[in-house]
């Protein structure tokens, strides 16, 4: 009896556990797959990305020709010219004087009814009417007023004349004529500051001694003896 009952126990575990044990397994075994297809949707659904590595060298043109770097341009050097000689000094009896009537001569028929303010401002300017006269260093920029008309010179200008030049008395007279028609009286300092002003009566007097003069006709020695 006791056997019996053994063996029907033993026939109820073995049934237990084969109704059991596949109840236990299939779960999981769907769970995996499951899993599995998941997964496999996953890659069907997740296209795949290939990455090429593309490895192109480009040649350092810059390196292979160097450019030179801009450089600073050179200093200006100046050169300075050796230092003016002016001729010496006229003194003495080496000075050169051009009478008012002589000046009269040269530049009345030339400057007209101006002619008495330009004699003026030559009174003003070199009231001895030397045409060698130079003020040599008088002038604060160097320069120096030189003969009849006290033409203004310095020979850093490069002007196209010579020191010796303007100390001929017409030379002189000329530029100072040039000068006139390009600016009128502008030149002169003794113009635009009046100076010339206290001389014009005198030269208006003189011009009319003068003019006096010339009225009257010369009378000849062969006339003076009949």
């Amino acid at each position: 009896m006791r056997g019996k009952f053994y063996s029907m126990t033993s026939r109820l575990v073995r049934l237990a556990l084969v109704v059991l044990v596949p109840a236990m397994l299939v779960p999981n075994s769907a769970f995996a797959s499951t899993d599995l297809s998941t997964q496999a949707l996953a890659k069907v659904a997740m296209p795949t990305t290939t990455v090429f590595e593309i490895n192109i060298k480009i040649p350092n043109v810059v390196a292979e020709k160097e450019i030179p770097a801009p450089q600073a341009p050179a200093p200006v050097k100046i050169v300075r010219t050796s230092s003016y000689n002016y001729p010496p000094k006229i003194t003495g009896d080496a000075r050169v004087y051009m009478s008012e009537a002589a000046i009269r001569a040269y530049v009345c028929p030339k400057l007209g009814d101006r002619c008495n303010t330009f004699i003026a401002i030559l009174k003003a300017e070199n009231g001895t009417h030397e045409c060698t006269r130079d003020n040599r260093g008088l002038n604060r920029n160097g320069s120096v007023d030189i003969g009849l008309a006290q033409i203004n010179y310095n020979p850093s200008w490069n002007p196209p004349y010579t020191f010796e030049q303007l100390q001929d008395c017409k030379f002189n007279l000329d530029i100072a004529l040039q000068k006139v028609a390009a600016r009128g009286f502008q030149p002169w300092y003794a113009y635009t500051k009046g100076a010339y002003l206290r001389h014009l009566p005198a030269v208006l007097a003189s011009a009319k001694i003068i003019a006096d003069t010339a009225a009257v006709e010369p009378v000849t020695t062969s006339e003076l003896i009949n």
